[in-house]
């Protein structure tokens, strides 16, 4: 209730504990009982000073100028929460829902073994490199807490490797695959070094050198095609200037060129 000498008169104040009550009857013991009230200076929406209840946590002079306050308090939130949107991580469209990965949190877990930075736009966000592609790219914090977990051997076999798409995950020749699975043999591979393909995927720009096409145009991935057969010259099979980047159906295509097959690989003229 607010002050005013209507309410005062009905009142007495007990100076010692800086209370004031106001009698409510007689209880079942036919003794007196009292309410007890708190001054306080100002309430919160109307700014006048009021009695609040002792036991009661109310910053309101009534039932009116609380419900006039919540919704001020609720629409002064949501001008903060748009206001502040990069300090944070709970607003609509923010790093939380959004399932974005912060650099400050998860950086300093996983830099040993994954190239991190900051996002040039906004300096909270993480970047990593593709595990198979190279190319810089935001990932999800779940697949960063997976890599995480993965990495303090908490996810069996699994490596969880960082993917900047689908695509790159299943051209990716050690995803999904076991370190000795049963019935394993030594054979001659195909794949080139991950460094190298990096290199060579990043000097064309991400686009395959046969049909112009640009990786985010494409169904799917990359590859990185040695011009000359590693098999005949394997101390040069980490040359840059003896590989380009091919799509995976042109890749296909080239090696069913008459002396460009998988066995030789001696076919140096594919564009």
């Amino acid at each position: 209730m607010k002050i005013c000498w209507d309410n005062l008169e009905k009142m007495e104040y007990i100076s010692h504990s800086g209370e004031w009550r106001k009698f409510s009857g007689i209880n079942k013991n036919n003794k007196k009982c009292y309410h007890y009230y708190i001054y306080k200076e100002k309430c919160k929406n109307c700014r006048n000073p009021y009695l609040s209840a002792k036991y009661g946590n109310s910053n309101f002079c009534s039932k009116n100028c609380s419900q006039k306050g919540n919704n001020n308090n609720f629409n002064n939130f949501n001008k903060n929460v748009k206001t502040n949107t990069i300090n944070h991580s709970q607003w609509k469209g923010g790093y939380v829902s959004n399932n974005i990965s912060t650099f400050d949190e998860y950086a300093k877990q996983i830099d040993w073994c994954e190239q991190v930075r900051r996002n040039k736009k906004d300096i909270n966000i993480l970047e990593v490199k593709c595990a198979y592609c190279g190319r810089w790219f935001i990932p999800t914090y779940i697949s960063i807490w997976n890599r995480i977990q993965a990495l303090n051997g908490q996810l069996g076999n699994s490596e969880n490797r960082l993917y900047c798409s689908t695509k790159c995950k299943q051209e990716c020749p050690v995803y999904n695959k076991k370190v000795w699975p049963k019935g394993f043999k030594i054979a001659t591979s195909r794949e080139v070094q991950p460094e190298l393909r990096q290199m060579v995927l990043k000097r064309d720009n991400y686009t395959c050198q046969k049909c112009g096409k640009h990786q985010d145009e494409l169904k799917t991935g990359l590859h990185c095609h040695h011009l000359e057969g590693i098999r005949w010259e394997p101390l040069e099979s980490a040359d840059m200037d003896k590989c380009i980047t091919l799509c995976k159906n042109c890749h296909k295509a080239v090696h069913k060129i008459e002396g460009c097959n998988y066995n030789d690989m001696k076919c140096k003229e594919v564009l």
